[in-house]
């Protein structure tokens, strides 16, 4: 996860992106902006959590997620397809289009793109603080606007647990 890591830096030091990424919760509609990345919802199966798309006419990305999931699977899957973005934008360039479908069995790209979404989300300097404070997991979740498995997976890779 060091990629991650290094380009999660490399991220917060955009003043930006380092002031969406340091509030509660994280604005990660206005970072895939920042990025020209158009996100849109709509009617999918509901085994597909969300996709990215390339088009190779407009040079431009854009971020499918379903309108039937919760609002907190949404941001989840726009974290993920943010992390797509940001880690293996040339990969997607030759794909055109890649879908996250739930129950899937994740490889090494996707284990990272996951881990990407968490710390996206759930800022570990932030994350660290408000745990000092004697909050509950549930409480952390909904601050952070991530499901209680998110915020639990999250504090877990922390050693918070």
């Amino acid at each position: 996860m060091s990629k991650v890591n290094e380009y999660l830096e490399e991220l917060t030091s955009n003043i930006l992106l380092n002031n969406d990424m340091y509030k509660i919760p994280a604005d990660i509609i206005k970072i895939a902006k920042v990025n020209d990345i158009d996100v849109y919802e709509g009617d999918l199966d509901k085994k597909v959590s969300g996709a990215i798309k390339y088009d190779k006419n407009t040079h431009k990305f854009a971020i499918l997620l379903n309108k039937n999931d919760i609002r907190t699977r949404q941001r989840f899957t726009l974290a993920h397809e943010l992390g797509h973005f940001f880690l293996h934008k040339e990969i997607l360039k030759d794909d055109e289009i890649h879908i996250d479908t739930m129950f899937r069995m994740p490889d090494e790209k996707e284990k990272e793109v996951d881990y990407f979404a968490g710390a996206l989300l759930m800022n570990k300097t932030l994350l660290e603080k408000m745990y000092q404070n004697n909050k509950t997991i549930a409480e952390l979740a909904e601050l952070f606007d991530v499901s209680v498995s998110a915020m639990t997976v999250r504090l877990d890779i922390l050693g918070l647990l």
